[in-house]
């Protein structure tokens, strides 16, 4: 057996998929998604999420009614694209994983990133023996302060229909805890940017979120791109 053999590193895994959720090891089969950086059990597994997420969009599409849906359909644009601020900024320098931009009318420079590039941009302050977690993988938008050691983390919140969406933003104080552990030099502001539908719908967890600080915005509001930068921009 070669010295290679002898320090291969086996991890665990489990399916990103969330109807299933199986627990594997880097020596057993299964569909590494390059592009996202995450792992399913099977290919099987990715192209079921894959068809899952087209068809949530087109019935959304389809809907044409609901909080929040008429920006939604007016603009033709999923709303991770309506609520992004990269109308707000101009880039100064981009690299394969982010981009040290400036917000309009504002001088501080920071680092933009999303997705499962967080962690590659991010990879030398990452602490290696913290275990990834469910929903702290892929932040629909992310702005990291480098000057203050801060991460903004963006959450978006999209719902039109009735549904059990509300206990989804019920999880803030474990991915705080969690992302602070996976970045242990840098402060975590965890914020969701939620769509109309939330309002009247999740009165509860509204209240749980005021309570506890976690800052919120109404994605679908005139002024939400303003609010959310003016907050990033002037926190200490």
């Amino acid at each position: 057996m070669s010295n290679q053999e002898q320090t291969k590193i086996v991890k665990s895994l489990s399916c990103v998929y969330e109807e299933c959720g199986y627990n594997f090891t880097t020596e057993d089969p299964h569909y590494y998604h390059e592009e996202t950086d995450v792992s399913y059990c099977s290919e099987g597994c990715y192209e079921a999420e894959a068809e899952m997420d087209i068809s949530v969009k087109k019935n959304i599409k389809n809907k044409g009614t609901g909080a929040g849906g008429s920006n939604t359909n007016k603009n033709g644009l999923p709303y991770e694209e309506l609520t992004d601020l990269n109308n707000c900024f101009t880039t100064i320098e981009k690299d394969k994983y982010s981009s040290k931009i400036k917000f309009n009318d504002y001088e501080k420079i920071l680092t933009r990133t999303k997705q499962s590039n967080l962690f590659k941009c991010m990879k030398k302050y990452i602490d290696e023996n913290i275990k990834k977690a469910h929903g702290c993988k892929n932040p629909d938008e992310c702005y990291i302060d480098e000057n203050i050691k801060t991460i903004f983390i963006i959450e978006k919140k999209f719902q039109q229909v009735s549904g059990s969406v509300c206990e989804k933003i019920q999880t803030p104080d474990f991915k705080l805890w969690q992302y602070n552990r996976t970045f242990p030099e840098f402060n975590i502001v965890y914020i969701y940017c939620l769509s109309e539908w939330f309002k009247n719908n999740c009165e509860a967890e509204i209240e749980y979120l005021k309570y506890k600080k976690i800052p919120f915005y109404w994605g679908n509001s005139n002024t939400y791109k303003d609010d959310i930068i003016n907050f990033i921009i002037n926190y200490k």
